[in-house]
């Protein structure tokens, strides 16, 4: 195989490649030619005929074809080009994909519908259009009220409670298996008039005794609140909740469990095509509006070449590396601001002095904050001085916080304005949490139609509330990102040991 890859992967069972693209379609094929022709050890994970460009027929529009080509024959003429550069290919859904953290890296697990599972450093995903909404009634009206998209991010309002599964593949099973940490009464539906697991997962539902009814669901029933299922027979079953697995998984399942930005229905990139977290790349429909195979594949391309400089050269590509300062203290404990490097024997180090804010969410990462303090308390307290923290203490100070750790999205100019200030009263301030990274799933109300925004116009009104929910970076320039719901805990450690060293301040977490 092409390329080494640099950094350790924990479980030597994965196979581990430089980069894993996600979606067999123009933008990952693409995007394959590139990352194996530049020597990376690249895997693409996904079924060409899921692509849209697998069903056009006689494309007039793409260059280089004076006599139109079809869909099929052009992704597997770049298949075959990208075979040529050492790219393997598995014809397999992803079902999952986790983040973690080693020596300040993002590793990345992917998992496929057979249970293979990927390490990387890279991931591009090309899963084009995200399609959620299965046309059952009351769907839309129930949505963050009992139906849900996202396991990981609202399972654990549901402990031991009836949690039922809408859909019939691998994500479906997938889903149901993961719901099992909160539940154990766990059912799948297939809405469909039979399953479509493969042999593994099918082994996995019978392990765990998982029940599975095939019927199709004709309504979601509930006023305030899911309450049961209309069944296609007739028959009304209850459950207290229903999480939405239809189809394969998309950007959108994946944007969820990542804590990934999205806005329109479709993943937020910049320019280098990178997701809000570092080494999640997009291309294709899932992060443009222009839906042709032209713009898919110079995304794919775009993409490709800033994973190859992530991956090769990032502290000469990315511009984060700049003269640090540090917050120092004088023998009279006036603060004063110096760098890092001062020669001046009248100033010493202090501890970092941080502060933990609450807006607009469930307080998960809170939850998680104070319980990392049985833990992690004995090293913590000779190198960190919490100044303002509501859940622990009644007496909190906002003057010269080193570090504002902020968790919630925003939803009102009362909370914009606190953050604001938070913000003058910080150095730097980081988001925590998928609320506070991309405002969901706090701001679920951002995507209801017309007919319910009428309905929720009273409550809105009378709480002064925002016409959307808005992540942290839409109100101040936020200085880096813990995603997860919660945050996940190796990501605050790494941020934590990193401003340490970037204040100047000697420790060994």
């Amino acid at each position: 195989m092409n390329g080494q890859m640099n950094g350790h992967y924990g479980d030597t069972m994965k196979e581990k490649y430089d980069v894993v693209i996600i979606g067999c379609g123009p933008a990952g094929l693409t995007a394959a030619v590139f990352c194996g022709r530049a020597g990376l050890k690249t895997v693409v994970i996904g079924l060409a005929e899921k692509s849209q460009a697998s069903i056009a027929m006689h494309i007039e529009n793409y260059p280089g074809f004076p006599d139109g080509i079809d869909g099929p024959i052009l992704l597997n003429k770049i298949m075959i080009q990208a075979q040529k550069f050492g790219v393997n290919f598995v014809k397999e859904e992803v079902v999952s994909v986790v983040c973690t953290e080693e020596n300040n890296k993002n590793i990345f697990t992917v998992k496929t519908s057979k249970e293979k599972e990927f390490a990387c450093h890279a991931i591009v995903v090309c899963t084009g259009v995200p399609i959620r909404l299965s046309g059952i009634k009351n769907e839309e009206k129930l949505t963050g009220k009992g139906v849900h998209y996202c396991v990981s991010c609202d399972g654990p309002m549901y402990k031991n409670k009836k949690i039922a599964i809408v859909g019939n593949g691998n994500h479906a099973a997938e889903s149901a298996i993961e719901a099992l940490s909160y539940s154990k009464d766990i059912t799948i539906v297939s809405n469909a008039p039979a399953f479509d697991f493969s042999d593994a997962y099918m082994d996995e539902i019978k392990k765990w005794q998982i029940k599975a009814m095939i019927t199709k669901v004709s309504e979601f029933r509930g006023d305030k609140k899911l309450e049961s299922l209309l069944l296609g027979d007739g028959k009304e079953t209850t459950f207290d909740c229903v999480f939405m697995a239809c189809g394969i998984a998309g950007a959108f399942d994946f944007a969820s469990n990542l804590g990934l930005e999205t806005k329109d229905n479709i993943l937020v990139v910049d320019e280098n095509s990178m997701t809000n977290l570092a080494g999640v790349f997009a291309a294709g429909n899932c992060a443009g509006r222009c839906r042709q195979i032209a713009k898919n594949i110079g995304d794919g391309c775009n993409a490709a070449i800033n994973v190859i400089r992530y991956l090769r050269s990032k502290d000469l590509y990315f511009d984060y590396v700049h003269a640090g300062t540090g917050t120092s203290i004088k023998k009279d404990d006036k603060p004063v601001s110096t760098a890092i490097q001062s020669n001046d024997n009248n100033i010493i180090k202090k501890k970092l002095w941080i502060g933990w804010f609450s807006f607009s969410c469930c307080e998960d990462s809170t939850i998680v904050f104070t319980e990392m303090m049985n833990d992690y308390w004995d090293k913590w307290k000779d190198v960190i001085e919490i100044r303002h923290a509501r859940v622990l203490k009644g007496n909190n100070d906002l003057v010269n916080l080193d570090i504002a750790f902020v968790e919630g999205a925003i939803s009102n100019e009362k909370s914009a304005d606190e953050l604001r200030e938070i913000r003058k009263n910080c150095k730097k301030l980081i988001a925590v949490g998928s609320c506070a990274v991309t405002g969901m799933p706090s701001g679920q109300r951002n995507e209801f139609d017309d007919r319910r925004k009428r309905e929720i116009a009273p409550i809105v009104d009378n709480y002064h509330y925002m016409e959307k929910v808005v992540p942290l970076h839409d109100i101040v320039q936020v200085d880096d990102n813990i995603p997860g719901c919660p945050m996940l805990e190796t990501r605050f450690l790494n941020i934590l040991d990193k401003y340490l060293k970037e204040f100047g301040i000697n420790a060994q977490l």
